[in-house]
């Protein structure tokens, strides 16, 4: 390329300039101002809501989720059972529950978004109803314990 005449460098500039995806070099560069790539990753691995997108509490749906999230929150570490009568245990972390069978952690984290989704159709009869939700069978036994749903459904 040393020895190449300035007309043809000329075109290759415009033809770069061109590029759709050249274009697109710096686009999106604000996005990653408050958190950087790596932690976004590691959030969406994780199912954390960044704290910015939290719903503040004491607004109006601050009802049963809410309610029913303090039942959870006050009975982690218990054993609870799933709808085919497997023991498991669950911990919050964050705005996520991770759930215990066995002594060993389902290395996927539910998250609070997904637990309203769930309480949102209850009372719900078998676990086929929120299937298309993570860790559904844990999510269904927790639910509908007595503990946890109270007066609610």
């Amino acid at each position: 390329m040393a020895n190449q005449d300035p007309k043809s460098a000329t075109k290759i500039r415009i033809h770069e300039t061109n590029d759709p995806i050249l274009l697109m070099l710096g686009v999106g560069k604000h996005l990653w101002e408050r958190e950087p790539g790596d932690k976004f990753i590691d959030r969406l691995r994780s199912e954390d809501v960044p704290p910015a997108f939290e719903a503040e509490p004491g607004g109006p749906a601050d009802t049963a989720p809410e309610a029913v999230w303090q039942r959870i929150k006050s009975h982690q570490g218990e054993e609870f059972q799933t709808a085919r009568r497997l023991p498991f245990t669950y911990a919050l972390e964050g705005t996520g529950i991770w759930f215990f069978r066995n002594g060993r952690r389902i290395e996927r984290k539910l998250s609070r978004s997904q637990v309203e989704k769930a309480i949102a159709r209850c009372p719900l009869t078998s676990t086929t109803e929120i299937k298309d939700l993570m860790d559904y069978a844990y999510l269904y036994g927790l639910l509908m314990d007595s503990r946890i749903r109270g007066e609610a459904w």
